[in-house]
């Protein structure tokens, strides 16, 4: 795959820089990035469109000159849901604009899950089972916790957050960044995008937790059941900007029995 000379970086990160490159936008990765992960991004992309949830179109995976592998989406013109955010210029806007974020979600969750999505039960307890610094009987109740998510067949994008949603020029809102998305549980879901508020946007996240919680006729319990678990997914991860608030959702399992 090949760039123009008029590409414009949108985001640089350890594994990838994403670019606009006229009509497309182009996520390229380092070489270090497993090839399987690439395509199985696609595939994603494609399972969720065909389901009917709104979003970019795959273009192209193709190999990179560096020998890692870039995949190409169509150009939606608009703006993210995180630029509103940050410019909302009252309570009252920014209510609204999280309102629109959660009728999405729940929109998306709502939508018939393609069956061959993987599941988000075996992903999470995966991510526990390797975090060798939780104690492992706190790992061994994480991962039984985990055994609950089984059977359930709801979209859950995995990183739903506001840089992830477009509200394009066209009135219709689309969601992007799905490397991450799984068959299971709403409210596991919705405890993903909780903690990615509480991490860098945290005097949104209650409003987050209430607006859900109304709009998706979903108890708060059902969600907070859940935050330790994913907590202790992101923690492996690496999260080590947020370790500290991670550890102590993890550390307070049994607060949301």
């Amino acid at each position: 795959m090949e760039l123009s000379d008029k590409k414009i970086v949108l985001v640089e990160r350890n594994e990838k820089v994403v670019y606009q490159d006229g009509n497309r936008i182009v996520k390229a990765f380092k070489p270090s990035k497993a090839a399987s992960d690439v395509f199985n991004e696609a595939v994603n992309l494609a399972r969720v469109a065909e389901a009917g949830v709104r979003v970019p179109k795959v273009l192209e995976v193709s190999q990179t000159a560096d020998g890692g592998w870039a995949l190409s989406t169509e150009y939606v013109p608009g703006t993210t849901l995180r630029k509103k955010m940050d410019e909302a210029k009252s309570d009252a806007e920014m209510r609204a604009l999280i309102e629109k974020f959660v009728e999405l979600q729940v929109e998306v969750q709502d939508t018939k899950a393609p069956i061959l999505l993987n599941s988000q039960r075996a992903k999470f307890k995966q991510m526990i089972d390797k975090d060798k610094d939780i104690d492992p009987t706190a790992r061994y109740e994480l991962e039984m916790r985990a055994d609950r998510m089984s059977g359930h067949k709801f979209i859950c994008h995995g990183d739903f957050n506001p840089s992830n949603v477009i509200l394009g020029d066209d009135g219709q809102t689309y969601v992007c960044d799905w490397a991450h998305v799984t068959r299971g549980l709403p409210e596991a879901d919705a405890a993903m995008t909780y903690i990615l508020f509480k991490m860098y946007h945290a005097k949104q996240a209650e409003l987050y937790l209430d607006l859900y919680s109304e709009k998706a006729d979903m108890p708060k319990q059902k969600i907070m059941y859940w935050v330790p678990v994913v907590a202790a997914a992101e923690l492996a991860r690496g999260r080590k900007d947020s370790e500290e608030m991670l550890k102590s959702f993890v550390e307070a399992t049994n607060d949301y029995e």
